[in-house]
């Protein structure tokens, strides 16, 4: 904007306004503040978008243990149920293995199994949750709260598939579950830790991780190596 009134014959700039300027001033100031206090918030989902364009979608600390405790309360059991199934069949042939008890054990098995599936899932989430930053522990530390969170889910997850079985099974149930949390959850807590990046981890990465380690399980189990 230019002043051309009065006797000035050239033209001349308007003296900058001091209350814009310093409104200008302000507001960047409140803007720069703002994203500060966003940013720590926006870590996780500027990570995730960022690596989920080169290598598909990360997966949450929560997310992770969600689908471990799935598959360790898919195939541990399911292996466990199948050799206890095959050792009861097998020895009773025709005296006891009627068609009535087979379907009646098969359910009852498939509805235990579900159970410890469906429980590990909500219980691992429950665990990758309170976790929180898989790296503020040292080793050591590290190590033995998996172990306790071992112990926890083992319990819960196996004391609710074994209360199925008429109740008094939720005991027999977490004395099953507890020895294989035991030696499924540091060995995974440990590899998650290692492979995650901001409590995050590549689905490529967790995979082999979660479904692996729990199907080692379930195959020791079938080989009657624990």
């Amino acid at each position: 904007m230019y002043d051309t009134s009065g006797s000035h014959s050239v033209c001349y700039a308007a003296p900058t306004d001091a209350d814009l300027a310093q409104r200008l001033i302000w507001l960047k100031d409140e803007i720069a503040r703002d994203e500060a206090r966003r940013k720590p918030s926006h870590i996780a989902e500027e990570w995730r978008a960022l690596r989920s364009a080169k290598l598909g979608q990360p997966l949450t600390t929560e997310e992770a243990y969600a689908w471990f405790g799935t598959f360790l309360g898919l195939f541990p059991p399911f292996a466990l149920f199948g050799r206890i199934a095959s050792a009861f069949f097998g020895h009773t042939h025709g005296r006891l293995a009627t068609e009535d008890a087979a379907l009646f054990w098969l359910l009852l098995f498939l509805s235990m199994n579900a159970v410890c599936c469906l429980v590990g899932r909500k219980f691992g989430a429950h665990l990758g949750r309170t976790i929180g930053d898989v790296r503020a522990r040292s080793w050591p530390v590290f190590i033995i709260v998996s172990l306790l969170e071992g112990i926890a889910w083992g319990g819960i997850t196996g004391g609710a598939g074994g209360a199925i079985g008429f109740g008094i099974g939720a005991f027999f149930g977490a004395a099953c579950a507890i020895p294989v949390a035991l030696a499924a959850f540091p060995v995974f807590a440990a590899l998650h830790r290692m492979l995650s990046h901001d409590g995050m981890i590549e689905q490529r990465q967790l995979w082999p991780l979660a479904l692996g380690v729990p199907v080692v399980v379930a195959a020791l189990i079938l080989g009657a190596a624990i």
